[in-house]
């Protein structure tokens, strides 16, 4: 497989996992826990996958290549997280970890950035991916303190953390696609 072809269906990989994710996020689906859990799931297993192509896809070791294995490990502890059954708030914490991780991967990527598109769809990334890692984190600590009053709320700001990200990721796979066929 070229290196163009493996960064193309690597960045499209991605977003697509982005996506679904960010449909397993969001409140208003009307999808039981289960099936939020599984597009999540689904969702980080091919983000992994499409970062790993795409950093493959560079034979260089660049901020790039780095950003993109990075993110990979963020949605490998994330994907952990929500396949064993951990004691405890290890899941969350695995979750919130990964969010976060996959925040430092699309700002380490900035650092080869050398499109508008690129800056704009990697910071995009990076923001969501920090909401959500706060959204995870409110609902821990209320976890903790056995309240439920803000569920509702921090369930929409992970939500809006998915859809970032995911705005992010289809920047990045049409800016790579249209660069490709110019």
């Amino acid at each position: 497989m070229g290196e163009n072809t493996k960064q193309f269906i690597g960045v499209w990989t991605q977003a697509l996992g982005t996506v679904i994710t960010a449909i397993g996020s969001t409140p208003s689906v009307p999808i039981h826990e289960q099936g939020r859990t599984g597009l999540s799931l689904v969702g980080n297993v091919l983000q992994a996958g499409g970062n790993g192509l795409e950093a493959d896809s560079q034979e260089e070791l660049t901020y790039g290549k780095l950003g993109n294995i990075i993110q990979a490990t963020g949605n490998l502890s994330v994907s952990t997280g929500l396949v064993i059954d951990f004691t405890g708030d290890t899941e969350e914490r695995l979750v919130i970890s990964g969010d976060l991780i996959q925040a430092l991967g699309a700002i380490t990527a900035l650092g080869s950035a050398s499109h508008p598109y690129m800056v704009v769809g990697n910071f995009l990334q990076a923001i969501g991916n920090s909401i959500q890692a706060v959204g995870g984190s409110r609902e821990l600590r209320e976890e903790r303190n056995k309240s439920k009053q803000n569920e509702q709320s921090n369930e929409s700001v992970i939500a809006l953390g998915s859809w970032l990200q995911a705005i992010g990721t289809i920047i990045l796979a049409l800016g790579l696609t249209y660069e490709q066929i110019e």
